[in-house]
């Protein structure tokens, strides 16, 4: 039979293309799906499902384009107005525009698409996305970059005669050589948003240098030569104590600048109980100093997950958003169906927070992770809390359940599980199932790889349930766990 004209393949679209388009869909990462009358796909940046839209083509490949939002000439039932001035900008959200319980919804079809599609299981069983206690203003922890670099509205570039380009804040979505000079901020506790402001005000009015990474004569860009004081500004708040850190870090010690840095901002805003100077002379653009001088406080801040209390550096690791840290952890406790005289065992555990969490529902607990500076912060939390019943070993998990590294030990009656976002390695997965315990819950960050891991343990265990948990409202990213039985 003939194709109809309507559906005979179409060249594919250029680059700069403006199409009128009807959105089906949200895809993974929030962008909206559209078909041409011949089923060639296209992603719209910042659409909405059932949305009559103008896009742009920014690149086109065989079987899909991706495109720009120019107007909405129809907007769908789930579409509101974001509150930040930056969205769509700003790469720090993703989904402002949606309502919130739209993005529940959109967040367990991702799920079940990703275990459907990637793990090959056919309805899997997930159940409706657990709600975060607030939408805003949850984040405990924000890092803002220095730059030299501004990002321009179309009307300053258009005026071209701009003249100050120091910006402190979040860099622009998928630019990280360009960084807005961030305002406001709906993602912490509104009083980072004064902490910024300060720190801008005290770096311009001194007329401090931000750390580039510039050529010189000698030096090839790669080896290029290193200028500039300022690097980044984080700030870590406690949900349970209302502590605050502010950790400036720099490129090199200026102690008397950055002692009366500190002076002022106490002065400016006493709630701040804690500042923290880590120094990062390296060309490697990560928040994490060589080392670190106190200038105010210890040096740490205090929150709290279930019972147990934990000790937060400046460079520790900690969930972002602590009361749903409490809910996902919950969770997983449910599902690994913890009775008193278990023995637990806790894989990747970090700086212990799960272990220390469910230490009082069992009868040991033991926790295995790869850094041991983790190990060092969990062993320091046990002691904190008076928590005994913990041991904490550190090592490649693939290398010491492969060696039996573990015999003083007793077998495990229940697994959680809690890799990185890459999921467990291939070997890992292969040693889980020889140990063959009874019950397993399996939390992650990336249902992609749980998904393709899950699939890898069917032979040996039943998937029962899959939780998701919204640790991050306004952007894509999802928790869940998995809880798994072994077959008999």
């Amino acid at each position: 039979m003939a194709k109809t004209k309507s559906s005979e393949r179409q060249p594919r679209p250029n680059r700069g293309d403006r199409l009128a388009l009807r959105t089906e869909s949200l895809a993974f990462e929030g962008k909206a799906v559209a078909r041409r009358a011949d089923g060639y796909v296209i992603f719209v940046e910042k659409a909405l499902a059932g949305e009559q839209v103008v896009a742009e083509i920014k690149k086109a490949k065989g079987s899909f384009a991706e495109a720009k939002l120019v107007e909405v000439l129809e907007p769908g039932p789930e579409r509101r107005t974001p509150i930040c001035p930056y969205f769509g900008i700003c790469g720090g959200c993703a989904l402002q525009h949606l309502n919130y319980d739209a993005q529940l919804r959109w967040k367990k079809q991702q799920v079940i698409d990703l275990f459907e599609r990637v793990g090959r299981i056919s309805n899997p069983p997930v159940r409706d996305v657990m709600a975060a206690e607030k939408e805003y203003h949850y984040r405990n922890k924000m890092e803002f970059s220095f730059s030299e670099e501004r990002w321009l509205t179309e009307e300053e570039i258009s005026s071209g005669a701009v003249a100050d380009r120091f910006a402190l804040g979040l860099h622009v979505r998928e630019r990280f050589d360009r960084v807005i000079d961030t305002q406001v901020c709906f993602l912490p506790s509104a009083i980072v948003a004064d902490i910024l402001d300060f720190t801008r005000r005290f770096a311009k009015e001194n007329h401090l240098s931000v750390f580039a990474t510039t050529p010189s004569i000698e030096n090839s860009i790669e080896k290029g030569a290193q200028t500039g004081l300022l690097r980044f500004l984080v700030v870590k708040t406690s949900y349970a104590t209302g502590e605050i850190m502010v950790n400036i870090v720099t490129s090199r010690e200026e102690p008397k600048l950055l002692a009366r840095y500190a002076s002022e901002l106490l002065q400016n805003i006493p709630q701040v109980t804690t500042i923290v100077n880590n120094i990062n002379p390296r060309r490697s653009q990560v928040a994490v100093g060589e080392y670190e001088i106190v200038l105010h406080g210890d040096g740490t801040i205090r929150d709290r997950v279930g019972a147990a209390t934990f000790r937060i550096s400046a460079n520790s690791f900690f969930q972002a958003n602590t009361p749903q840290a409490q809910c996902l952890y919950e969770v997983a406790a449910n599902f690994a169906e913890l009775q008193p005289e278990d023995e637990l065992w806790d894989l990747y555990c970090g700086t212990g927070t799960i272990s220390l969490f469910v230490a009082g529902r069992v009868r040991h607990v033991l926790g295995i992770e790869l850094i041991e500076s983790a190990i060092a912060d969990a062993r320091a939390n046990a002691s904190t809390n008076g928590i005994n019943n913990v041991d904490f070993i550190s090592g490649d998990l693939k290398n010491i359940l492969s060696s039996k590294n573990y015999t003083q030990y007793p077998i495990p009656h229940t697994l959680i599980i809690d890799p990185p976002r890459s999921g467990m390695h291939a070997e890992v997965i292969r040693e889980v199932m020889k140990l063959a315990t009874e019950r397993i819950a399996y939390i992650s960050c990336n249902p992609a790889t749980q998904a393709r891991d899950v699939a890898m343990m069917l032979d040996r265990y039943e998937l029962l349930e899959i939780q998701p948990v919204d640790m991050f409202p306004q952007t894509y990213h999802i928790e869940c766990v998995a809880k798994l039985r072994r077959k008999d």
